[in-house]
């Protein structure tokens, strides 16, 4: 395998465990606090009342299924096309919400919370090209010293993000007015 294989390896696996860490938190996030993530798909008002609780539920279990697919080979191009169909999904039902003025609505996506803002339309874009990045190819055969760096990675990246995630948040309390 060449230099410039494995450098694109490590960055696939790398990305891969940053997105299955994502999805797991979310999922998590979704599914112990079931009935406060029903309210925020309900607050976002894109669907009828009696379609929110098993959106919801769907919501729930895909997140689970692209952890699950992400983590085999076999199922791998499956688990990408969900992260990226679900970040996609988050992002138009922001976006519209959005359009419509309706920024005071939580986004739902697990951890800090945080008002709808163009920045996390920006967020979600990005975590898309990363939830992509596996596809470039992970690497065939690894020692297991060579697969501790990308996953240290995958786990620094992910802790960057929910540190990202917290300032984002922090700076969206103080811009908001106080009442």
């Amino acid at each position: 395998m060449s230099m410039i294989a494995d450098v694109i390896g490590y960055f696939a696996l790398t990305a891969l465990v940053f997105t299955v860490l994502l999805f797991l938190k979310a999922a998590l996030f979704k599914g112990f606090d079931f009935l406060e993530f029903q309210g925020y798909v309900a607050d976002y008002q894109l669907l009828p009342e009696r379609w929110v609780r098993p959106a919801a539920m769907a919501i729930v279990v895909l997140e689970c299924l692209t952890v699950l697919t992400l983590l085999f080979e076999a199922t791998r191009m499956i688990g990408v096309v969900l992260a990226v169909g679900l970040l996609s999904l988050y992002a138009v039902s922001m976006g519209i919400n959005l359009k419509r003025g309706r920024s005071q609505i939580e986004c739902g996506c697990g951890g800090v919370p945080q008002y709808l803002s163009p920045r996390l339309l920006v967020r979600n874009a990005v975590l898309m090209v990363i939830a992509l990045l596996p596809l470039a190819g992970l690497p065939q055969a690894m020692s297991a010293s060579d697969t501790l760096l990308p996953l240290l990675a995958g786990l620094f990246m992910f802790a960057m993000y929910a540190l990202i995630e917290q300032i984002n948040a922090n700076v969206m309390a103080l811009q908001s007015p106080r009442l």
